[in-house]
């Protein structure tokens, strides 16, 4: 008899582990996408025009402030990353975005964070957020709103205001989750 409620005992412990793995594996992989439409995010951008954003609260108004604003109102968290180039290497985009290189295939729509390399920025890049993706109409340019592309935000005196890039290779376009 007590070996039959050993044998009893031990199922049970090794059927609630398994269900607890099996739980906490569904939880890690659960969708994160934001509760906002893309065009909610959209109409979110465009408030954020014409006025200085200091989100981490140093350094003026810098480029990566502007889009932690966004970032923060879509998830309820900033990116992580010392500089606006390392975005896309320091966080886990899994359930919120998907990231893309920019190929010949990609088109970037309104509501993209783009991301440019170290080339620009002094070395740090330099990261905004698309508002149309085909502003010339023949997908060479796109327009975003930018902060301290001018170089005017460590004194704020550069409101985020709308820019216009040509597409090129090294950028980095970061497609948030949106809900539908």
């Amino acid at each position: 008899m007590y070996m039959f409620r050993y044998i009893v005992k031990s199922l049970v412990v090794v059927l609630l582990l398994t269900v607890g793995i099996i739980l906490n594996n569904h939880v890690n992989y659960a969708s994160a996408a934001t509760q906002y439409t893309q065009d909610e995010a959209i109409q979110h951008v465009e408030s954020l025009n014409g006025q200085g954003w200091d989100y981490d609260d140093a350094y003026g108004w810098q480029c990566f402030d502007l889009v932690n604003e966004q970032w923060d109102y879509l998830y309820g968290h900033g990116l992580k990353g010392d500089y606006a180039k390392d975005i896309p290497e320091e966080n886990n985009f899994i359930g919120e975005a998907q990231v893309y290189e920019n190929t010949e295939d990609f088109k970037a729509t309104a509501g993209d964070i783009v991301v440019f390399n170290d080339a620009y920025g002094n070395g740090a890049g330099h990261t905004a957020i698309v508002t149309n993706g085909n502003y010339d109409g023949n997908y060479t340019q796109f327009q975003s709103l930018d902060q301290n592309w001018e170089g005017g935000g460590m004194d704020k005196t550069e409101v985020a205001h709308k820019v216009t890039h040509d597409y090129e290779p090294e950028m980095i376009f970061i497609r948030p989750e949106y809900n539908q």
